[in-house]
């Protein structure tokens, strides 16, 4: 307060108080300058943030389209590894049927490949009623022009899995009649025919033929088949 009299003293009182006053404003606009300025800062900058929102949105909107594609892309290329699988697995049945009848043709019309014309033709399996137990039947014949009656045994051996491992039983301890003898004797064919029952758990995939063959009582040769293990509707047995 001191001050202030001392200035209205040396200066005047109107001096001091336009002094005063001119201050003041000076400081107000100041002040509304720099409140000016932030505010346009702020203003900058939340531009420059919503520039940026907008510009991630378009990243994220190109990015989505492009893993749409990209899906769409793996789908087609998942269906057509489906149908290349499926024409290959078809291709393989065709082949593997190819291959019976050219075996079926060899056999008919070219006996001399087969064992001195001796032919095990099919090994056919029928589901019963019983659970776990099946009908089978091994049809052989002779292709020989001069047939002479042929006499031998049977050694079957069912080849699977069981438990997830590789497993395979002798068809004989597997027979429903543990008496029948897995033996034959004919002049122009025969059919073996018999039931057996399946080990809880086992997968049958093929059948292992193995024969030896005796011609008035002298052993001939030997013949071995191998099967696969596949179902069919209904079996009939004749023999001569």
């Amino acid at each position: 307060m001191l001050r202030l009299k001392q200035l209205k003293q040396k200066w005047g009182a109107f001096s001091v108080y336009a002094f005063l006053i001119v201050g003041l404003t000076l400081t107000l606009m100041l002040g509304f300058w720099l409140g000016n300025q932030y505010f346009s800062y702020q203003q900058k900058a939340l531009l420059t943030l919503e520039h940026t929102v907008q510009n991630l949105q378009l990243e994220n909107n190109e990015l989505s389209k492009k893993l749409n594609i990209l899906r769409v892309e793996l789908d087609v290329a998942a269906l057509s590894q489906q149908k290349t699988f499926a024409e290959i697995k078809l291709s393989i049945e065709r082949e593997k049927a190819l291959q019976k009848d050219i075996a079926f043709y060899q056999q008919v019309m070219a006996p001399e490949l087969t064992q001195q014309g001796f032919v095990i033709d099919a090994f056919n399996v029928e589901k019963t009623l019983s659970d776990r137990v099946y009908r089978f039947e091994l049809v052989m014949m002779q292709r020989e022009k001069i047939k002479n009656t042929l006499k031998g045994s049977m050694d079957i051996t069912l080849v699977g899995s069981e438990a997830g491992k590789s497993k395979q039983y002798a068809l004989k301890n597997l027979l429903v009649d543990p008496e029948q003898v897995l033996a034959f004797g004919f002049k122009y064919f025969q059919i073996l025919d018999g039931q057996i029952k399946l080990p809880e758990g086992f997968q049958p995939e093929r059948i292992l033929v193995q024969s030896e063959i005796f011609q008035f009582n002298r052993k001939k040769g030997e013949l071995h088949s191998v099967f696969d293990w596949t179902l069919v509707n209904t079996l009939s047995t004749s023999s001569e």
